[in-house]
Order: C-alpha cells, then sequence, then structure tokens
C-alpha cells in the first residue's frame, strides 16, 4: 500500500475553527479516537519476520499476503515498527483502570518506509506502508523476531472523511518520563517495558511544548505498483490544497522527519560516536 500526505501545523487557539472547517468541507461531525502507540526497534542487521510461531493460525490469505509483505521489506532494511491500540480515556486511563493485558488487546503493526523523493511535488508526503489489523500478541511476534520496545506515546486524533481522502487533527503526548525517550543505546543496557497502567488524561505531557496540532490529509493507494493510480491521488490531494487555500498553510516537511530506519554497523567495522568533541577537554 502506498500513503500519500499533506501536512499543516494548526495551533491550538485555531483547533474548534480548524474542526469546523473540516466538518463543513466534508459534512460530517469529527470521529475522535486516542490510540496507545508502542515503537519497536528492529534488530541491528534486517532479518524479517522469520519467526511466526506466535500469529495464530490459520492465518486469512489477505494478512498472510501482508505478513510476506512485511517480512520482504524488513529482510532488506532493519526499521522501528508501530504496535497501536485504540483506548477509553476514562475507562484506560488513570488510577481506577484496570491493568491492560496487551497480548489479547487486538492492535494494529505498522511499518513506513523512508518517504520517496518530491519529484518536483515538495508538499506532498508519499511512502510504501504496510498495516496489520485486528492482531492479538503483538508484542510477542516481535520479540520473537528481535524487536526491542523502545517506548511508547499516546496520540489523540479527529477525523473526517470525503470520500476516499481522510482528513486528521493528530497530536501526541508523552506517557513517561523525558529519559524514556532517548536512545536505547545510550541508556545503560536497561530494557524497557510497557507501562502496565496509564495516568490520567489530565497528567500526560504534549510533545509539541507549542501543543499544537498537525493536520493530515491523507490517501491510500492500495495497488501500489499501479503509477497511474498513485499520481490520481497526487492529483486528488494538490486538488484539496487548492480547495482549502486560506484556511490552511500546507508546509513542505523535510522526509527524514519520517525516516524510521535503523543504521546498519558493517561487521568487523567498529562504530562511531555519534559526537565527536573538539579541542580541549
Amino acid at each position: 500500500m502506498y500513503e500519500l500526505f499533506l501536512t499543516a501545523l494548526v495551533e491550538d487557539k485555531d483547533f474548534n475553527a480548524a474542526c469546523a472547517v473540516l466538518s463543513g468541507f466534508c459534512a460530517m461531525s469529527p470521529w475522535e479516537t486516542v490510540n496507545r502507540v508502542l515503537y519497536l526497534q528492529g534488530p541491528p542487521r534486517p532479518s524479517g519476520i522469520t519467526n511466526q510461531s506466535s500469529i495464530d493460525k490459520p492465518l486469512r490469505k489477505d494478512l498472510a499476503l501482508l505478513w510476506k509483505e512485511l517480512h520482504q521489506s524488513l529482510s532488506r532494511q532493519s526499521c522501528i515498527l508501530q504496535v497501536r491500540y485504540e483506548i477509553v480515556k476514562d475507562r484506560d486511563m488513570g488510577p481506577s483502570a484496570a491493568p491492560m493485558d496487551l497480548d489479547s488487546m487486538p492492535g494494529v503493526l505498522r511499518w513506513a518506509d523512508f518517504p520517496d523523493p518530491p519529484h518536483g511535488r515538495p508538499l506532498l508526503t508519499q511512502r510504501k506502508m504496510v498495516e496489520i489489523w485486528e492482531q492479538k500478541k503483538l508484542l510477542p511476534i516481535m520479540r520473537d523476531n528481535n524487536y526491542r520496545f523502545k517506548t511508547e506515546i499516546l496520540e489523540e486524533n479527529y477525523r473526517f472523511f470525503r470520500e476516499e481522502i481522510e482528513f486528521c487533527l493528530t497530536r501526541q503526548y508523552f506517557l513517561r518520563s523525558i529519559g524514556d525517550y532517548a536512545p536505547l543505546e545510550s541508556r545503560g543496557g536497561q530494557q524497557p517495558s510497557p507501562l502496565t497502567s496509564l495516568p490520567a488524561w489530565d497528567a500526560v505531557t504534549p510533545v509539541d511544548m507549542q501543543n499544537r496540532w498537525i493536520l493530515l490529509v491523507k490517501s491510500h493507494v492500495v495497488q501500489d505498483n499501479k503509477p497511474d493510480d498513485i499520481k490520481l491521488a497526487q492529483d486528488q490531494l494538490l486538488s484539496i490544497r487548492g480547495e482549502l487555500e486560506g484556511a490552511f498553510d500546507f508546509k513542505i516537511i523535510d522526509r527524514k522527519v519520517h525516516d524510521t530506519r535503523i543504521a546498519q554497523q558493517q561487521q568487523g567495522i567498529q562504530a562511531l560516536p555519534q559526537k565527536v568533541m573538539l579541542g580541549k577537554a
């Protein structure tokens, strides 16, 4: 599958106005969701998804094809993946909430490739991706394949739809102390694990210090080997950008922002330190 999207920033004070514009544009009220998003870091050398012992059998044909596609992609390049669970603020957060059994909860496994170069369309971000929905035991499956839990956040979304185009206002929140968002390699060998219980909603901290929202206008092309379908999606998004001109200021986003790849260290070569201090100690 191919994902293509436009990006705009929305100030917190403009959130209600943005919702009003999108509600009118799409002729619908927003659909609000909150997702718990876990990040899993792949092994230093890509190895795909070779151990499938924890995957529930039998697999439907469509799911088997998605697992095969994911395996092929991760055999070429090791990446950071997302495991996503939809939660309810009042039920799943706070001191009175029951502990979450993530292994028994159906979740979404998401892999997104490094975005394509702009090719004359700098406002558009487009990338290959795989999403596997309604899967249980996702953490054991990935652990079996040497993927390590890295950290987690909350993601608040307000979605609108106009035919096949999705408009998503999203904002992310820290769930843990800021030190838990450092690279795994800098944590002294400590292996973190997902929280057993989530803090109350009013206790989480926005990732963006300015508390802004991000608007993503997205299109998905299922058959990503059909360039005509991708061109049609590009034209649709650029047309929508023109229709929304004056309401939203869509930005050019450096594709490195969306880079999930893990640098591969060649065997027999020592990795250089990430910071080099010059001059006197």
